[in-house]
Parts: structure tokens; C-alpha cells; sequence
């Protein structure tokens, strides 16, 4: 086996490279004897996509003079197979293996009520939000993902940790036995011999007597691999011919979920192909990242060559001046000098941003954006302290050419409307149920009033926000002001997301909170979150200083 080791900064082209490496593979394999292997379906989407994409096989050709175009075509099916996450390998070899899903959640805590102890008001419509978001799945992934035994990976928890898996380590124990008897007992789980999770997938496979047969094996972020996963990716390479390892030990964040800097930097320190031209990062925010990773690079005694992005010739190739970049380094939200440079760009420019956060709730971050009147994403569904009104800006929007009587609208949108009204503009006797009866077709506001549905006095206004049922002050605020500038009639360019969750994205501009709200495990770890974090910028970088006495 030839195993060649491919390290990278971030914006380097680890992800563009491989793609290159299937490419070349084809000239000697087949199809089906490539297996392509990332660590979420969103990064083994991408990844294929870019296999799939016409302009990267045009790439391909320019430089090595080989058409790929026909073979990669002719096997779209191959690559839906073959270009996954390792779980999705892992259960396809395990023929007509039958997977836990939400339904069994369902039954599961009917009967048993300790599953549904903390999550009662929490639907969880997929497995995967299942499996990051209950207390006891979550820490039973990450135990698991870990390679440790129950009991012992809660004793290693910090206390703050312990608080959020909610359920004591006894409470936890029976849990999971009774979970393990679900999964394996038929009399209870509607006849199946046996039920697997996501981490079943992969020890059931590491536990299979034959390797695979994997002539070329790329696995990409293998930094990201947990315990159980690197078992797994360690059988599947036993056969290969060709195995391209990709990853950044720099960015090795995911320590919680099993992975090992350690292991890795040690792996990584010295590859066989290391890539060192940077397709993202300014000169400033190359600088200021490397300056916050020279530390380690140091103790594991290697360097990167990582060069800033340069601007692109007429030819679309990065041949240009080094891009500069620019750093602000802000105070807080409320009270800097740039402040007002950060809202400006905001409001009048169309550059992407993201406001980005350790732990804990970024209420200071989502504050800032309802103060500049500013639609935001939300990249995960952790944050519990704001809901983003987009009913309410939906509503608005609506409401303000139905409310002078003229324009029609379907009744789903008056259904919309009316629910989002306050009750005391409902005529007597009117109920929601009443809508029903109506034929699904277009009616005006006129109809509604003079059907007894609605007060007359609502035609008095066209602003929603002072006949809604929402009495929030400031989203109404909000709602108001977005819909008049009409900045909910743009696509959405402003996201808020922890640390975590943007790794393997980029931004125009990364405004980073350095709060934590409690100390890292150690130096490095704060380092490599830290890296992370500014890495995504392509423009310009906004630290915001901690008031505390912890920071990144």
C-alpha cells in the first residue's frame, strides 16, 4: 500500500486536490474501486459535487491533457454510493441492517418516560439532530466516539460538562441499558433482531472477519476522526493500493467527539504532499493566524509554508498582488471607534459575514444585528436565546398590499395572517376553525371584513406590528424596520454560529467573540479554536475584546 499523507492550511485546496487524485485514479481504476470517505453529508456532498462539476473535469483536462468528462458521467450512480460519510459506508457492508430512526425514538420514550424527561417541548424530527441534541444520546455518541466506557468518561467530565447531559451517570447506566435492550430484543421493537445507531454502524463493521477490497481509499478531514472511526478507516485501507489521507492537525477541534490532536500532529507533522498556497486568507489574517499557531508548530517541531492570497489576473489565476486584509480589533458591540465601519458594511455592502462565538449564548452577537435592523442565519440549532421572527417578516411583508382591500391572496397566506393576529381585531363570533369551510382559492381583506371575519378598524393601518399578536417591543421593532428597508426581499448574507459549526466554511468577514465562558482543557486547544476561527475570513477580521477575565 502507498499511503500518501496531504496537509494543508485552511483555504489551501486539501478538498480541490483530491478531486485531482480521483481524477487521476480513473486512468487505472474503476470507478467502483474508489471510495471517497468525509465526515458529514454536507462535506460528501461538496466533495462530490466538485467530482461532478463540469468546470473542475475542464480544469483537470487543461492541465493533464485527460478527458474525464464520459467515465465520471457514465458513473453519477457509483459516486452516490461511493462518495459518503463513513457511517454510510459502514452500514452498506453491513447487508440488510436496520437502522434506528426517529419513529423509535417515538416508541422509546412512550415506554419508557426518563428519555423524554428534559427534552418534553424539543421535537426532533431527524435522528442526526437527535443524536446531537438529547442529553443521553449525545453523551453516549460521545463516550462511544471516545472509545470509553460509560462510567468513565462522566468521571473525566468536568462538572459545567456534567450539567448539560442533564440525567445523573445512574440514571444515564439505565438508560442505556434499556436503549441496548431495545435495539437487540424483537419482542419489543416490532420483530427486528437487531437496531443500529450510527456508532453500531462502525463497530459492527470494524467487527466483520474480511477487509474490504478498497483499491484507492481518500478520506478527507481526517483530522475529525473519532476513536471508532480510526479502527474503521485502518480496516479499510488494509487492501488499498492507493491511500490519500487529507487533513490539518492545526485544525483538530473535535477532541470532544474523539478525535486526537495528538496523535495527529504527530501523524501530520511531516507529510508526503503538503499544499502551500492560500486561495483565502489576506496577509494580515495569514499573519495574525499563524502568529496564534506558532506555538505548536513549535512543540511538535514542524512549520507550514502557508502563502496569503494573492488578487487574480485576467486569467482568473492568483498571480496578482498579495491581498492585504484588514483586522479590527473592537472593544465590544456597544462602544469602539469602528462600530459604525461594522454597520456600515453590514447595511451597504453585499460581503458575507458570520459572528461566530465559543460556548454559550451569543446574545451580545444576535443584539447587534436587531440594533442595525439585520436578517440573519442561524447555521445550527443550539441557540435558544432568539427565534428568528421569519413568520412575523413573512407576515409583514404580506400585509401590506392586502391591507388596503384591493390585492388578493391565497388562503393560506390569509390563514397566516389571521393566526398571527391579535384576537381583538377578530369580529364576535369569529373562530380560526371558520377558514376551513372557505374554497382554497384568492380572497382580498374586503371579503374578510365583510364576511365577518375581521374588524373594519384593521384597514387604518398598513404596519402589521400594530395588530399583531406578537407583544415584544423590540422585535416588533425589528420586524418593522427589516420589511421597510426591504432587506427580507435579500438573500441572506449575515449567519450567526459557534466555533464548531463553520469549520470548513469561509466568509467575507469574520466578526469573532473571544468571551468563553469557561477555561479550554488546555493551551493548545484554545489555539486551534482560535485558528479556526479567524481562518474563515477572506476579507476582513472582528475580534471583539472578552469584559471578563477567560478569553480565546
Amino acid at each position: 500500500m502507498q499511503k500518501i499523507r496531504i496537509a494543508g492550511p485552511p483555504g489551501t485546496g486539501k478538498t480541490t486536490y483530491l478531486v485531482k487524485k480521483y481524477y487521476e485514479a480513473l486512468s487505472t481504476y474503476q470507478p467502483a474501486d474508489i471510495i471517497v470517505i468525509s465526515h458529514t453529508n454536507t462535506a460528501a456532498d461538496h466533495i462530490r459535487g466538485k467530482i461532478l462539476e463540469i468546470k473542475s473535469m475542464n480544469n483537470y483536462l487543461k492541465e493533464t491533457g485527460i478527458n474525464v468528462l464520459d467515465i465520471v458521467q457514465a458513473n453519477k450512480k457509483t459516486l452516490e454510493r461511493n462518495v459518503s460519510t463513513i457511517h454510510k459506508y459502514c452500514k452498506d457492508q453491513l447487508l440488510g441492517a436496520t437502522v434506528f430512526e426517529i419513529n423509535d425514538y417515538d416508541v422509546l420514550k412512550q415506554k419508557y418516560p426518563i428519555f423524554n424527561e428534559w427534552t418534553k417541548n424539543i421535537k426532533f424530527n431527524y435522528t442526526t439532530r437527535l443524536f446531537k441534541s438529547h442529553p443521553f444520546f449525545k453523551f453516549v455518541s460521545f463516550a462511544r466516539d471516545n472509545g470509553k466506557e460509560l462510567t468513565k468518561y462522566y468521571r473525566e467530565l468536568s462538572y459545567e460538562d456534567r450539567e448539560l447531559y442533564k440525567y445523573s451517570i445512574t440514571e444515564l447506566n439505565e438508560m442505556n441499558n434499556l436503549y441496548t435492550e431495545y435495539k437487540t430484543n424483537s419482542l419489543i421493537n416490532g420483530g427486528r433482531s437487531s437496531i443500529l445507531d450510527f456508532q453500531d454502524m462502525v463497530e459492527k463493521f470494524c467487527e466483520l472477519r474480511k477487509d474490504p477490497i478498497i483499491k484507492v481509499l481518500i478520506i478527507d478531514e481526517a483530522q475529525d476522526s473519532s476513536c471508532i472511526q480510526r479502527r474503521a478507516e485502518e480496516k479499510m485501507s488494509r487492501n488499498s493500493e492507493l491511500f490519500y489521507k487529507a487533513g490539518d492537525p492545526d485544525q483538530t477541534i473535535f477532541e470532544f467527539a474523539g478525535a486526537d490532536p495528538h496523535a495527529f500532529h504527530l501523524e501530520f507533522a511531516h507529510p508526503e504532499v503538503e499544499l502551500k498556497i492560500g486561495y483565502r486568507c489576506p496577509r494580515l489574517i495569514n499573519e495574525w493566524c499563524r502568529e496564534i499557531i506558532k506555538p505548536i508548530w513549535l512543540k511538535y517541531e514542524y512549520t507550514r509554508t502557508w502563502s496569503p492570497v494573492r488578487e487574480l489576473d485576467k486569467d482568473g489565476k492568483p498571480t496578482g498582488p498579495i491581498v492585504e486584509g484588514e483586522i479590527f480589533n473592537l472593544m465590544s458591540l456597544t462602544q469602539d471607534p469602528n462600530l459604525h465601519e461594522l454597520s456600515n458594511r453590514l447595511l451597504n455592502t453585499k460581503e458575507t459575514f458570520i459572528f461566530t462565538y465559543r460556548g454559550g449564548e451569543p446574545e451580545n452577537l444576535i443584539d447587534f444585528l436587531i440594533k442595525n435592523n439585520m436578517p440573519m442565519g442561524f447555521l445550527s440549532d443550539k441557540i435558544k436565546c432568539f427565534s428568528y421572527p421569519k413568520k412575523e417578516i413573512e407576515v409583514q411583508r404580506m400585509y401590506l398590499n392586502f391591507c388596503f382591500g384591493k390585492e388578493e391572496l391565497p388562503l393560506s397566506k390569509i390563514k397566516k395572517i389571521i393566526k398571527s393576529m391579535d384576537p381583538g381585531y377578530y369580529q364576535p363570533g369569529f373562530k380560526i376553525e371558520h377558514l376551513e369551510e372557505l374554497e382554497k382559492k384568492k380572497y382580498t381583506l374586503d371579503y374578510c371584513i365583510d364576511s365577518g371575519f375581521l374588524s373594519p378598524v384593521i384597514k387604518k393601518t398598513s404596519d402589521f406590528q400594530n395588530i399583531t399578536a406578537q407583544s415584544d417591543l423590540k422585535i416588533k421593532n425589528y420586524v418593522r424596520n427589516i420589511v421597510n428597508n426591504n432587506r427580507d426581499l435579500q438573500d441572506i448574507r449575515v449567519f450567526v454560529a459557534n466555533i464548531h459549526t463553520i469549520k470548513g466554511m469561509e466568509f467575507d468577514n469574520v466578526v469573532l467573540d473571544l468571551k468563553i465562558n469557561r477555561e479550554e482543557r488546555t493551551m493548545d486547544d484554545k489555539r486551534r479554536i482560535k485558528f479556526v476561527a479567524g481562518s474563515r475570513a477572506k476579507k476582513t477580521l472582528w475580534t471583539i475584546k472578552s469584559k471578563g477575565q477567560l478569553s480565546l
